[in-house]
């Protein structure tokens, strides 16, 4: 096992340590017989991983909202919409695997978070979602895309591509990003 797949392992238990609702001891039976973790991942999911990224949130004090719909004109959904003070985060949650053309998919999933947040800031704009939200008048709303691997783009466009493993530390550091 090289270095780089070692550590992401250990971040990757260490991530899950925050949850209990993925089995750690099925998990590391896996990895022991030698099974893929890209292939174990792949074994958990859309709902699991979203999931994960709200108890994340959650241990970090926001209040996530999970499939959060509204309307502009035509339905808009942000998988996880998570408040914390006068801080707005839109996720797209990407489960994609490694693929040839992951990149180019990645860059079309950052316009059209990019777009959905444009949106919901204009539906903030009324004073009744603002209350409902329970925000203050000054909000600062940051588009994410969370994936499961790390990709080549960490920002694009002003969204921040952030994997998984990463995201408990991208969130304790999140005033050096914004």
């Amino acid at each position: 096992m090289s270095e780089k797949s070692s550590k992401w392992i250990k971040d990757l238990f260490q991530l899950f340590l925050i949850i209990d609702m993925i089995d750690l001891n099925q998990i590391k039976q896996r990895i022991q017989k030698g099974e893929d973790i890209e292939k174990i991942v792949e074994d958990i999911d859309w709902k699991e991983f979203e999931e994960l990224v709200m108890k994340i949130l959650e241990e970090h004090d926001f209040h996530p909202f999970h499939n959060f719909r509204f309307r502009m004109n035509r339905l808009y959904e942000i998988d996880v919409l998570a408040t914390k003070n006068n801080l707005v985060l839109g996720i797209d949650c990407k489960q994609w695997n490694r693929g040839r053309y992951k990149k180019t998919g990645l860059k079309y999933a950052v316009k059209t978070q990019k777009k959905r947040m444009k949106k919901f800031q204009k539906m903030l704009n009324n004073a009744i979602t603002k209350d409902i939200l329970n925000l203050p008048e000054k909000t600062k709303i940051i588009p994410l895309i969370v994936t499961w691997f790390e990709e080549d783009l960490i920002q694009h466009e002003k969204v921040f591509i952030v994997p998984i493993w990463k995201f408990n530390q991208f969130l304790l550091n999140l005033s050096e990003y914004i």
